[in-house]
């Protein structure tokens, strides 16, 4: 089985649908994913700049940006080191005024 690491740029594509043929590659990835025809793993560094850009760039709320990052880890086809820590991180973040990198 292929295993690849997920980019920040691919999850941002998928999640804000964009750009339409970068969009459907991302989608294809996570399909083939969900299908275990691919490993898909996904490492903390990504989950901060999704934060970032997304908070950022696209003016979203903390709490919708929480949601993404929750349900991204939540995914039980993505693989993620630390998945446990990762979610119990991300809740702190909801109710504190610190980073998530500082979190982290």
């Amino acid at each position: 089985m292929k295993k690849y690491f997920l980019d920040t740029n691919v999850i941002l594509r998928f999640l804000l649908k964009d750009n339409k043929r970068y969009y459907n590659q991302a989608r294809s990835y996570f399909e083939k994913a969900k299908n275990s025809e691919i490993e898909l793993n996904l490492i903390p560094e990504v989950l901060f700049e999704i934060d970032y850009v997304l908070r950022g760039v696209y003016s979203l709320s903390k709490n919708e940006v929480v949601d993404v990052l929750l349900k991204l880890i939540k995914s039980p086809y993505l693989k993620i080191s630390n998945r446990g820590l990762l979610i119990t991180i991300i809740e702190k973040y909801q109710l504190t005024n610190v980073d998530l990198f500082d979190i982290y």
